[in-house]
């Protein structure tokens, strides 16, 4: 049996969903509301102590981290390789999914103020959503989000965060030189790590991003992807009003489909 707790718009939860997809694998959704605080409930703790999304349970184990995840599923199920057979082309494409993981912190800081936030204050008062962050296992997150809420991160700060994200886009750029996938011929975890980054960047405007004139390859590799079968049903779950799901166990699954 498989199961990935989730949340519909969580840049590492698109990321298993387009792997999962890619891989045939049928899955069982745990839908995990993180507007609702799902993640600190005691029951989604016993299984991911740092409460984070996803999480990934095979078979009655939880296997955390997206990256590791990904890996996971490439290597337990059948369906087309998503690690290149060539060790050389293996350690390429972990290299730049480190890279990614290294240099993407800064869509953290825009997410927290420019999407994240403004959502969570439409059910949360400010002394609630206080006290909800300092509920938060990991320091990293009880700071950015307690910081947002506070006004802290200011513009200068979110300015430094858009530096962060062109240099790994400049980064990209140069590795689609030819393509037409990250690690060349082959279509890897390279580009499923990436992809959901990309997607959350274009709901903030992609054009302050790349576009045919600025990383004209990011544009036309995020044109490939944006057609693939597994990216469109990753990326399109339902929002956080839950509308078309069915209560299963912890979270939701689309209503009358087998989990996929």
């Amino acid at each position: 049996m498989v199961e990935l707790y989730h949340f519909w718009s969580s840049v590492c939860s698109v990321r298993c969903r387009m792997a999962l997809e890619e891989k045939g694998v049928v899955w069982t959704s745990r839908y995990v509301d993180l507007f609702n605080f799902d993640q600190m409930k005691p029951e989604y703790l016993a299984i991911n102590p740092d409460g984070l999304v996803p999480t990934l349970v095979h078979n009655g184990q939880p296997i955390h981290e997206s990256t590791i995840i990904d890996e996971y599923i490439d290597a337990a199920f059948d369906g087309p390789p998503l690690v290149p057979s060539d060790p050389l082309l293996a350690a390429r494409m972990r290299e730049f999914i480190r890279k990614c993981e290294d240099n993407f912190g800064g869509i953290v800081k825009l997410t927290a103020v420019k999407y994240l936030l403004p959502k969570l204050r439409n059910r949360w008062s400010d002394e609630e959503l206080a006290a909800q962050a300092l509920r938060r296992p990991l320091k990293f997150y009880q700071d950015i989000h307690g910081r947002a809420l506070r006004g802290e991160i200011g513009e200068n700060e979110l300015a430094e965060a858009r530096a962060e994200i062109d240099t790994i886009l400049s980064t990209l750029e140069k590795l689609l030189d030819p393509g037409p996938w990250v690690i060349g011929e082959a279509y890897t975890l390279a580009d499923i790590t990436v992809a959901p980054y990309m997607f959350r960047l274009a709901a903030m405007g992609a054009e302050q991003f790349w576009s045919r004139s600025h990383n004209p390859r990011v544009n036309a590799w995020y044109e490939r992807i944006s057609q693939r079968p597994a990216f469109q049903v990753a990326v399109s779950w339902p929002d956080e009003t839950g509308g078309g799901y069915e209560e299963v166990g912890l979270g939701k699954k689309l209503a009358g489909a087998p989990g996929r």
